[in-house]
């Protein structure tokens, strides 16, 4: 790189957007300095000198060398220096060689009128965060040591960044539709074989049907849950004509039906039913799961495109002991019923219900109940974070729920936690808002700039509030220029 150039002063370098139109030291005129970060490793040094009013004497020399000094320790660093020397002294340069061709040595001739164009480009250090530019001027001669002459001040550097940290949101959990949960299981009812009349004292009967009882028993008899849906499917094995699993599957499932609903005098609405005829599925999953040598080939018939019959019939034929096994082993548990009772909690108004409830079954609150919860403490506190934590567990979708369980896992350095509850927040101005912050707590100011304008021209004022402060800080001058302006 050509470190200095000779330039006529009608030819000087144009001013930069930072220039410093001209600035005077006891020896020293320098017009259109230009200091700045050209990256993230590099800071560059520009300026124009004005040699010609520099007049040292004919043996002597004047030596600028401009040294960057860190604010706060003793780190330095000098840069090249430029020599505006006498007639006697440049000739004696000359003589020795030290003026090449692009003058890389920075000697010049006093009395020449030219400009000297200083640009240096140093590689970055973290010290120069915070620090200064000066120009050390020095007058020297062939023999005798160098005299201090002035130390004039060019430029102060600031370029530490401020963490922008923006409030975090947190949201009123409004969701208020009445919580629906459902409780289900699966019993094997014994049939008589061919029949689908169900005998509650045939074999196991008993204990199966006291399953499906049990579970509907324990519903209907909380006094904040009313039963509003009753389901139950009937499954059939393989074996046997697929037509006749049809029928048994379709009767065993309409019998049971009718036994629950008489038992409880259910409107006839309540319940449903459906049956599949044979239970594939439930074999499949079997079958991947066990370790006859046999395996792959019983998977690759039950995966194939052949009817059910046939598809029984070959396994059988194929593999006749693994299909004794299964017959013996795994069709009787294929006979099953299962069954769902989906029912309604009420709703509950006082705030110290909400409490006994929240310690006692969470899952059965609103949103909004969360969010009523919350508010009887204060604002970040444990507690508070403890129910917004307990809503978006048991609301997981909840985009409310989430921007403020985002905030606080924010407020605990938890990042990666934060970035996934804003993967299900939404789009709301409020988690809009909040991914900004997410993004200026992980230093990505660009980012943040664009979500906070999202959100403010979703209709946010704090969003519009919190993107003025971030640009305001960001055009912060990082270069304040010391050097006081010259008349020339």
């Amino acid at each position: 790189m050509k470190m200095f150039k000779n330039m006529l002063p009608a030819l000087a370098i144009a001013a930069s957007a930072l220039a410093v139109n001209a600035a005077q030291g006891p020896l020293f005129e320098v017009s259109r300095v230009n200091i700045r970060r050209v990256s993230d490793n590099a800071l560059s040094v520009t300026f124009s000198l004005d040699t010609r009013d520099i007049r040292p004497g004919n043996d002597r020399e004047v030596v600028f060398t401009p040294v960057i000094r860190a604010v706060g320790s003793t780190d330095s660093l000098e840069l090249p220096t430029v020599r505006i020397a006498g007639r006697n002294r440049y000739y004696a340069y000359e003589r020795d060689g030290e003026i090449d061709p692009d003058n890389s040595a920075g000697i010049y001739r006093s009395g020449s009128g030219v400009m000297v164009d200083y640009s240096r480009e140093i590689q970055w250090q973290p010290w120069m965060t915070q620090s200064k530019i000066v120009v050390r001027e020095e007058v020297a001669n062939c023999c005798d040591p160098a005299q201090p002459k002035a130390t004039t001040p060019v430029a102060r550097l600031d370029f530490t960044v401020e963490p922008f940290t923006p409030p975090f949101s947190y949201v009123a959990l409004t969701g208020d539709e009445a919580v629906e949960m459902t409780a289900e299981g699966s019993a094997f009812i014994d049939f008589v074989v061919n029949r689908t009349e169900i005998k509650p004292s045939y074999r196991r009967n008993v204990r199966e049907i006291a399953k499906i009882i049990e579970s509907i028993d324990r519903v209907k008899n909380d006094p904040d849950a009313t039963i509003t849906r009753v389901t139950i499917k009937g499954y059939a094995s393989p074996e046997g004509p697929y037509s006749n699993n049809v029928r048994l599957a379709m009767g065993r499932t309409a019998s049971l039906k009718e036994y629950v609903r008489s038992h409880y005098h259910f409107a006839p609405e309540i319940m449903s039913t459906d049956y599949e005829p044979e239970d594939w599925e439930g074999l499949r999953r079997w079958v991947e799961k066990c370790t006859l040598p046999d395996r792959d080939g019983i998977l690759s018939i039950i995966d194939s495109d052949m009817e059910p019959d046939p598809k029984d019939a070959e396994i059988k034929r194929r593999y006749p002991r693994e299909y004794k096994l299964i017959l013996d082993s795994v069709y009787p548990a294929l006979r099953h019923s299962d069954y769902t009772v989906k029912y309604r909690i009420r709703t509950y108004i006082d705030i110290e219900e909400l409490k006994r409830v929240f310690a006692s079954t969470p899952e059965r609150l609103r949103p909004v109940d969360f969010s009523r919860i919350a508010d009887t403490f204060t604002l970040g506190s444990p507690e508070y974070d403890e129910v917004m934590l307990k809503a978006v567990e048991i609301h997981p979708l909840d985009p409310q729920a989430n921007v403020n369980a985002a905030s606080i896992a924010m407020r605990r350095d938890d990042l990666d936690a934060a970035a996934r509850y804003l993967d299900r927040a939404g789009d709301s101005p409020e988690a809009i808002y909040t991914r900004g912050v997410l993004a200026a707590r992980r230093g990505d100011d660009d980012s943040a700039r664009f979500y906070l304008d999202l959100a403010a021209k979703g209709g946010l004022e704090q969003a519009s509030q919190q993107l003025g402060i971030l640009n305001e800080m960001r055009s912060r001058p990082t270069v304040t220029y010391l050097i006081t302006p010259s008349e020339k």
